[in-house]
Parts: C-alpha cells; structure tokens; sequence
C-alpha cells in the first residue's frame, strides 16, 4: 500500500512541470530581455530572462548557445498564444 501511494506522488511529480508548460503555451505576452546568463556545468546551461509589460519574469532556459544568441537583451519580443518560446524577431 505504501509503495502504491509513493507511485502516485511520483506521477503527480512527473506531470507538474507539463501542466505547467500546457498553462504556459496558452498565454501571450509582450516583454523585454532584461538579462542573459550562462552556467559551465548544466545541462541547460543558458538562461534568458524577460521582464513583461504586466511586470512578471519569464524564465527560458536553452541547451544550444545558438537558441540563446537570437534574443538581445534589451530588446523587446512578442510571445504568441499556442508557442512555447517568444518570436526571435524583435517587436518595435
């Protein structure tokens, strides 16, 4: 019985962060990159950071340094609804 129940939490565990990005997919915004940062010893070693025009941060991390050179900081960019990342063209 308590190994079933452990089951179940690792489940609810597993599913939490798809959820979240299902949640995340609908909504869209408009912000601004207000910071950039890298890390030597992580599997998703870069970070870029938006600030949006309601005021939250938005975190996107990235494996590839290529995906991480196509948002500027200081920039703004449009994130549409049903897209898991913003627009790499910037928005005037």
């Amino acid at each position: 019985m308590f190994s079933f129940l452990l089951d179940g939490v690792e489940i609810l565990l597993e599913l939490m962060p798809r959820l979240r990005r299902k949640r995340d997919r609908l909504k869209k915004w408009t912000g601004t990159v207000v910071a950039k940062k890298t890390r030597a010893l992580s599997k998703q070693a870069y970070l870029v950071i938006f600030r949006t025009d309601e005021g939250k941060r938005r975190k996107f991390r990235f494996e590839r340094k290529e995906d991480f050179d196509l948002y500027g900081e200081g920039r703004r960019y449009v994130k549409k609804e049903g897209d898991d990342l913003p627009d790499t063209k910037p928005y005037r």
